[in-house]
């Protein structure tokens, strides 16, 4: 009976090589260190006692226990930004263009009176942020809808758009949607008038 080993080189007398094999090393689990009871003086005297691999080990336990104190650190941060911040999510339509527009503001009085201005009319407005319209965006955009030409904001209505609001719970669209959805209000002709 032969032994055979496993070489990554096909030439060695009497193996079989491990090319197209991947190797894919077993998740070990880590108990996360308390940083807050943690006795750094004590454990860096204990540090002398371990091997290199012990030393290793507390290292990566200590690193990975710091970046998900750190990620809990950034989300608290994010939570508060955003309560600080008064940002309005809204929704505006404008009738004459067959449009619709989505968009995040911090001043959303000014604003919604500059749209006025240019004939857009309010759908809805409510606390948000621009992570929220960042990823209604990124949901448009990867369903391949575009905004007209010029803008990042400003989209033509179709039922697709208005389904992927509704799902997302933007603000305004759920409840307007037949209005949304309904042609362009345009004038009303009646032919039986006489034409002055």
């Amino acid at each position: 009976m032969s032994i055979k080993l496993l070489t990554p080189c096909p030439d060695d007398d009497g193996s079989t090589s491990l090319s197209g094999q991947n190797f894919v090393a077993p998740k070990k689990k880590y108990n996360p260190i308390n940083l807050y009871s943690m006795d750094f003086e004590l454990d860096a005297a204990k540090l002398d006692l371990l091997d290199p691999t012990g030393k290793l080990n507390s290292l990566c336990r200590l690193t990975l226990t710091q970046g998900e104190a750190m990620s809990q650190v950034i989300k608290n941060q994010e939570i508060l930004i955003e309560s600080l911040v008064n940002t309005v999510n809204y929704t505006m339509m404008s009738d004459t263009f067959n449009q619709i527009m989505i968009g995040v503001s911090s001043n959303w009085e000014v604003r919604e009176k500059h749209h006025k201005r240019k004939g857009w009319i309010t759908l809805g407005a409510g606390p948000g942020s621009l992570k929220q319209e960042r990823i209604v965006k990124d949901v448009i955009k990867q369903c391949k809808m575009k905004p007209v030409p010029a803008s990042s904001e400003i989209f033509l209505i179709t039922p697709e758009l208005i389904n992927i609001l509704i799902s997302l719970q933007w603000v305004g669209v759920k409840e307007n949607k037949k209005r949304i959805l309904t042609k362009d209000p345009q004038i009303n002709l009646d032919l039986n008038q006489d034409v002055r």
